[in-house]
């Protein structure tokens, strides 16, 4: 078969063939007489083969571009199938995918996949991998179905004994994996997509606030004799930290607690983020600019450091360095935290300050300001929270707490009258 278009001209094999007394030039088809018994079927297949090659040709120009020979010729060879598509492995693929990461840029917030996004990549793809082992079958894309989305969270809660919202996690960024192939066109299975048929269940996190008078008790600890030290203990580790070390540790917390900053945000404040009576930054996270007005705390720690944030410590260090801090500020109230783990509730008990993490910084300046009465737009726009019902989810009220917020409202309004 020879093609030619834009001054290209090309010759592809129809690896078919007659003797050439039995071909017709003039129709370019086999001629029918009983000496080529098989005349319709090869002339069918050249047919078959002539709008093949148009169809290819077609494609190309349907978006406007003149195809190369070559290009041309590898695109009619998939078409005929002398060559196939090679079977995209599912691990192969989303190995890459997981590599490529860093440099792949997140389409909401228009920045590269963050190092903690690809922590939990990484995560879910050794469970997945290890599931793979349990059930002894290969997984691959054409067989991942509703079944075994079923069977993965089975395994990750009776196997690994994993909480309800770590399963979840991880059934969701299973999904994300997926969900990713299929925009590279391959095929997934609907019904796994889809949330309605296949629900990963969620319970609400029992996270805990530090209230005012807790911060307070922060605050007050003197740690101004830089020559003591404190021990510490946290699982198997015990070390003895300096005054000096965690005065800058505590600092810098109680910064996160009256700007509802991120630990990534408060503890990576610059000098120029501070402007007279407000702290102007960009967040890490989702690239938006907020304005925060300084409170007397702040203003005060600021002093201490010569109108600067104190020095940055690690996220790890921080949080060991913040509940031995509480502990010692006697932040030690029996908290009792139920969630679902290892497809059982459970209840334990927690001294507090063991449950203070970084992020308790935040949650507690959205706490403390609704307690206090701050319309919850303007703490919004503090906290750089677009949905009310995302923000919500970090005010840690209790019932009793709501109730006398609403009683202080009541009294108000009857003084007025």
């Amino acid at each position: 078969m020879r093609l030619r278009w834009g001054g290209y001209d090309l010759k592809y094999p129809t690896l078919l063939g007659v003797v050439p007394k039995l071909w017709d030039k003039d129709r370019q088809r086999v001629r029918k007489t009983n000496l080529q018994p098989l005349h319709g079927l090869i002339n069918k297949s050249l047919d078959i083969l002539e709008q093949q090659a148009q169809k290819v040709y077609l494609d190309f120009t349907a978006t406007g571009e003149t195809p190369q020979p070559k290009a041309l010729k590898e695109k009619l060879d998939f078409e005929t199938k002398r060559k196939r598509i090679a079977k995209t492995d599912f691990w192969e693929w989303t190995n890459n995918f997981i590599s490529e990461s860093p440099k792949r840029i997140n389409p909401k917030t228009g920045r590269v996949i963050s190092h903690r996004t690809i922590q939990v990549y990484n995560t879910t793809f050794g469970y997945f991998k290890e599931f793979e082992k349990t059930i002894k079958q290969k997984i691959d894309f054409d067989n991942i179905e509703i079944s075994t989305l079923k069977d993965f969270r089975d395994f990750l809660t009776t196997e690994k004994g994993f909480a309800l919202n770590n399963v979840a996690k991880h059934i969701d960024t299973l999904r994300h994996f997926l969900r990713s192939a299929e925009l590279e066109k391959i095929t997934i299975n609907s019904d796994v997509l889809n949330p309605k048929i296949f629900t990963i269940l969620r319970e609400t996190p029992h996270d805990i606030y530090l209230t005012e008078t807790e911060l307070q008790k922060i605050y007050n600890i003197d740690f101004s004799d830089k020559t003591q030290y404190l021990t510490l203990s946290a699982k198997d580790n015990t070390i003895k930290v300096s005054f000096e070390t965690l005065d800058k540790a505590r600092d810098l917390f109680l910064i996160g607690c009256y700007t509802g900053l991120r630990v990534s945000d408060y503890n990576n404040i610059k000098q120029h983020n501070i402007k007279n009576d407000y702290i102007d930054i960009y967040q890490t996270k989702t690239g938006q600019r907020v304005v925060i007005p300084i409170f007397p705390t702040v203003r005060q720690i600021l002093d201490k450091y010569n109108g600067k944030a104190p020095p940055q410590i690690s996220d790890q260090k921080l949080n060991f360095y913040i509940k031995g801090i509480c502990r010692y500020a006697g932040i030690t109230e029996t908290i009792e935290k139920q969630q679902t783990k290892g497809g059982l509730k459970q209840s334990n008990l927690y001294d507090k300050c063991d449950l203070v993490t970084t992020h308790t910084a935040r949650r507690s300046f959205a706490t403390n300001m609704t307690k206090q009465g701050y319309p919850i737009q303007q703490i919004m726009t503090i906290t750089g929270h677009k949905k009310e019902s995302v923000f919500l989810k970090y005010v840690k009220l209790n019932p009793l707490e709501h109730a006398e917020i609403i009683h202080k409202q009541m009294v108000a309004e009857m003084v007025k009258k």
